[in-house]
């Protein structure tokens, strides 16, 4: 496997990948990026991010590209700031490089950011029962199964456990 990046994007490329295009100087996307979870991760994302800072804004709680030698072929993010010290994740990668561990490694890569926060002090995800390649990737990744409720499975990892 190829090293992973991850890579902040800012308000004005999150709204090209809610809009599902890619300008020229953009990082290029790997095909079926941007994929629906991405398109709302990036919508939710721009509702989250002041309005002040112009077009280069960010929030490092945010949406994250994931980057295979230089060619966008997923994201990851958070679902907004801390909330008494919890932080939740989303992921998804394109169907290429699945089984690969690539999913996995850009959120130990979030859990390693989350743990460097002081204001975060757990990282929770969840997923639909049937999505159990997600649920492999939260389970190598160090998170635990700690409960369920009728739409979702939810995994839980206090920041004091990440390595």
């Amino acid at each position: 496997m190829n090293p992973l990046e991850l890579e902040l994007v800012t308000r004005e490329i999150a709204k090209r990948v809610s809009a599902a295009r890619r300008n020229p100087g953009d990082r290029p996307w790997a095909d079926g990026y941007p994929m629906e979870g991405d398109r709302r991760a990036c919508l939710a994302y721009l509702r989250q991010l002041p309005f002040f800072g112009g077009r280069s804004r960010s929030d490092p709680f945010g949406y994250y590209q994931i980057l295979e030698s230089g060619v966008v072929v997923g994201g990851i993010g958070f679902h907004g700031p801390p909330k008494d010290g919890m932080v939740e994740v989303g992921y998804g990668v394109v169907p290429s490089v699945r089984g690969r561990g690539v999913a996995t490694d850009a959120l130990r890569q979030m859990l390693r950011f989350a743990a460097s926060r002081p204001d975060v002090t757990r990282v929770r995800g969840r997923t639909t029962p049937d999505n159990v390649a997600s649920q492999k990737v939260m389970l190598a990744a160090g998170l635990t199964h700690v409960g369920r409720d009728p739409e979702f499975l939810h995994f839980e990892i206090r920041t004091a456990d990440v390595s």
